[in-house]
Order: C-alpha cells, then sequence, then structure tokens
C-alpha cells in the first residue's frame, strides 16, 4: 500500500469515526429530549387542567381547555383553609429545615473533625437513619406521642421532621467538611478564635453550597410530608398543605379541576425557593462531585 493509499484510508477512518460520534450525540440528545418531555409534561398538564371545568375535564383529560376557567382559583381562595395549611406548612417547613441544618453542622463537624470513643458507631447510627422505613414507625411514634400528650399542637410535626432529616444531611455535610483543608481551622484557632467562632465565622461560611442543597431538599421533604401529618393531627387548625390537598377527593367522587388548581397554588412557594437558591443548589452539587 503507497503513502497516498494510506493517507486515503486515514481520512476514510476519521470520517467514519467522526459519523459515529456525530451519530452518538444526536441520538443522547434526542433520548434526553425526550427524557425532559416525560419529566415536564405532567407539570404542564396539571397547570391546563387546572383551567378546566369538571365536564370539561371528564370529555377529555388531555385536551387542552377551550376558554380559561378561573373559577377553580377563585373558589380555592374563597375558604381560609387554604391559608392555614399555608401558614401551618410554611411555619413547620421553615423551623424544620433550620433545625435540621442547625444540629446535621454541628454534628457533621465533630465527625469529621475529631476522633473520640464511639465515633464511629455514631456515624453508622446516624447513616443506618437513611435505611429505616419511616412508615414502618408511625404507630410506634403516634403512641409514644399520644402517652406524652404531644397529639394536634402547634410543634407536634417538628420532632419528627428534625429526627428524620438529620441522617441524610449530615452525611451530606461531613463529606464536604471533610474535604476542606485543616490549615484554615488551625490558622483561626491560632488567632485565637473559639471553636464557635470557628464554626460560626469561618466553616459555615464555606459550607454555603452545600448548605443551601441540604436547606432544599430538607424544605421540599418537609413541605410535601403527608404521613406523619395525617397521623399525629387531627385539628383543622393544624393541618399542613398536603391534608388540606386530600379533602378535594370525597368519598365517591374526586374535584380534579379544583385538587389541580390547589396543586398549582402550592407549588407556588417550592418554587420560589428553589429559584433563590438555585445557584447555591447547583454550586453544591458540583462541588460534591469534585471534592468526592
Amino acid at each position: 500500500m503507497t503513502r497516498g493509499e494510506k493517507l486515503t484510508r486515514r481520512d476514510e477512518d476519521r470520517k467514519q469515526g467522526r459519523s459515529a460520534s456525530q451519530f452518538f450525540v444526536v441520538g443522547m440528545n434526542v433520548f434526553l429530549f425526550v427524557f425532559a418531555l416525560t419529566a415536564i409534561f405532567p407539570l404542564v398538564w396539571m397547570l391546563y387542567n387546572a383551567f378546566k371545568t369538571s365536564p370539561e375535564f371528564a370529555q377529555n383529560i388531555f385536551a387542552l381547555p377551550k376558554t380559561l376557567y378561573w373559577q377553580n382559583f377563585a373558589d380555592i381562595f374563597k375558604s381560609s383553609r387554604i391559608f392555614v395549611s399555608l401558614f401551618n406548612s410554611l411555619f413547620n417547613s421553615v423551623l424544620a429545615t433550620v433545625g435540621i441544618i442547625f444540629f446535621s453542622f454541628v454534628t457533621a463537624y465533630f465527625l469529621a473533625r475529631y476522633r473520640f470513643p464511639g465515633r464511629n458507631f455514631l456515624y453508622t447510627f446516624f447513616l443506618f437513619g437513611l435505611l429505616v422505613p419511616i412508615h414502618g414507625l408511625l404507630v410506634p411514634i403516634f403512641i409514644q406521642f399520644k402517652e406524652l400528650g404531644m397529639l394536634d399542637t402547634r410543634w407536634t410535626l417538628l420532632p419528627p421532621y428534625i429526627a428524620f432529616g438529620l441522617s441524610g444531611t449530615i452525611f451530606l455535610i461531613e463529606s464536604y467538611i471533610r474535604s476542606l483543608p485543616t490549615e484554615i481551622e488551625e490558622a483561626a484557632f491560632m488567632d485565637g478564635a473559639t471553636t464557635i467562632d470557628l464554626l460560626a465565622k469561618v466553616i459555615f461560611p464555606m459550607c454555603r453550597p452545600i448548605i443551601a442543597t441540604t436547606a432544599i431538599l430538607s424544605f421540599l421533604s418537609t413541605w410535601n410530608e403527608f404521613a406523619f401529618a395525617l397521623i399525629l393531627l387531627n385539628d383543622d387548625i393544624y393541618k399542613t398543605m398536603p391534608l388540606w390537598l386530600n379533602s378535594f377527593k370525597g368519598e365517591r367522587t374526586v374535584d380534579y379541576t379544583g385538587l389541580m388548581a390547589a396543586l398549582t397554588v402550592a407549588l407556588v412557594p417550592v418554587i420560589a425557593v428553589y429559584l433563590i437558591f438555585r445557584e447555591k443548589i447547583i454550586q453544591g452539587f458540583v462541588a460534591g462531585a469534585v471534592r468526592g
């Protein structure tokens, strides 16, 4: 084979390689596009069905509304239950998130930086919390709360929300802190900083990306939580948004269009929180992937 033939063969191989690479990229983009549609369509479907009448929804659940029927939203805001439920969900979600972040951050720091008797057992104990099925503990927790007189109060949901939110948050924050250089802490101690100063002024600002990530995850989990709220609360004045959404289901019928409108309203705070923290969330995931 002459030199010219070899060069020609190389060019052909390169063209075939580029063609195969381009085909792979196109195929992957098509797959991701279809996957994105499957993820977005339920949300879009919920939004436009919120503007339908009940007969129109029953006739064709996938068709677009002929006219925008705003009465579904008007009926929701006529009742004061939405405002009570919204306040209760915000109250529980915000305080539970603050409690989870506080206890997880302090615990994660000492697990990451100190070696003490029982450290491995304590770390394993928190990790074991990731394996425990929460719904399997509903009955024991209900009995305990009943004996302690903690049912149907403003603070009823906070202990289980915080307790069950610690394991995953501690695991993420501890892994992040362990990857930080210890020289910064040593320099802070040499400058006369106390442990509290170190945690509040040095470590916590360095952990803002992972803190924001765990905060939004904790907020979403408590905002959407249904089982504990259903079992531990009975008074309407303390019921949360998921319990209010359940009220659209009757014994034999379901107000689907009203439920769609209510779900749309319940989605607004979640989207707002995500938009506020989206940059920190992305930073937290990227930093965790790079440091890991």
